[in-house]
């Protein structure tokens, strides 16, 4: 005889309303907390505004202070003018690229014209304009992706599945990634012309990357060379099919031997070869878009303009400086002289 004792529905309802009324007090607390944190933000904005409010000349006088102190900056400051170039560097040379150009940052950031001047080719008073010299990946998502999916490809299947595109975008590299694009900025506007080849020159001379840079291109020619064999003999392959398919449609007969082979095998021989065929013409395509790439250790995709454009972003406006200036100082200056009064408050109590 069985001894269990069966389940109370009631204790099941109880249950069921314990855990209901759990979830109900978490969601309910769970938006308590968002409004508490909107009232706040709300609330501190508002005491901000009231401070403004009851210190706006202040604040007006402070904001045209900046403002005309950026006017006057910006008439008696040189217009800065700004050239984007577009590089692509092979044999993993991204590293050495960087690393120059932050060489070269530092130097225009140190104002030290005789050393750029040296390793441009230009003269040191042209050198001295150069303020800013920087190189970034380019990305976007559709590269990304791109990169993405040649990446998994290369992988075994299992590891691959593990792999997510979030993973892949974490754990990526700025060397790894295939384009960049080089900022300098300068107070001379034709400056720029002159600069890209020093600077590419300088990672292609490097002794490693032109070993490897040669021993590719000798690797890539023998893989041109024996493609084209390859597709020479298999063209001479189906040449033979179709002599030996009209030899059988004529049924003409050399030297009195009959010469027979099944429609099967000669379709699906003729198949293979033409399959073959498209699969080493790919091959080729290939290889000679690498060819193409090993020509030069960095690729120019884009050079420098000849002239460069005014940089007239939104933040790299004087007058905006000068106003946020102006703002921002004295909004410090009230709260230095508001925790002074309550520091003096306290020692007075």
């Amino acid at each position: 005889m069985s001894t269990s004792t069966p389940k109370n529905p009631e204790n099941e309802e109880i249950d069921l309303g314990v855990l209901f009324n759990s979830i109900g007090k978490g969601i309910t607390k769970f938006f308590n907390a968002i409004g508490s944190v909107i009232t706040f933000l709300f609330n501190t904005l508002l005491v901000f505004a009231i401070f403004v409010r009851k210190r706006i000349v202040f604040f007006a006088l402070a904001i045209g202070a900046g403002f005309i102190a950026g006017v006057v900056i910006e008439m008696v400051s040189p217009p800065t003018f700004v050239a984007k170039a577009t590089l692509e560097p092979h044999f993993d040379s991204a590293r050495q690229l960087y690393s120059n150009v932050a060489y070269l940052n530092d130097l225009a950031y140190q104002k030290d014209s005789v050393q750029l001047g040296a390793f441009f080719d230009i003269p040191a008073t042209d050198a001295a304009t150069i303020s800013t010299i920087e190189i970034e990946p380019f990305l976007t998502e559709t590269r990304l992706l791109q990169e993405y999916n040649t990446y998994v490809t290369g992988l075994d299947s299992l590891v691959a599945t593990e792999i997510t595109y979030a993973d892949y975008v974490k754990q990526i590299d700025d060397f790894e990634i295939e384009i960049h694009i080089l900022t300098v900025k300068s107070t001379k506007q034709d400056i720029f012309g002159s600069l890209l080849n020093p600077l590419t020159a300088s990672v292609s001379d490097v002794t490693y990357f032109k070993d490897q840079q040669v021993t590719q291109l000798e690797n890539l020619e023998l893989s041109d060379s024996i493609t084209q064999v390859s597709i020479t003999q298999t063209d001479s392959l189906l040449s033979l099919f179709e002599e030996v398919r009209i030899v059988e449609a004529n049924k003409q007969f050399s030297n009195g031997t009959n010469l027979y082979m099944s429609d099967k095998a000669e379709n699906n021989t003729e198949i293979s070869l033409l399959n073959r065929k498209m699969t080493l013409t790919e091959e080729l395509k290939l290889i000679r878009t690498a060819k193409l790439k090993a020509v030069n250790v960095v690729d120019v995709i884009s050079p420098f303009p000849e002239v460069g454009y005014l940089d007239v972003s939104f933040w790299k406006n004087r007058k905006i400086q000068g106003i946020l200036a102006g703002f921002i100082f004295l909004s410090m200056f009230y709260v230095v002289m508001s925790f002074d009064a309550i520091i003096t408050s306290k020692v007075n109590e």
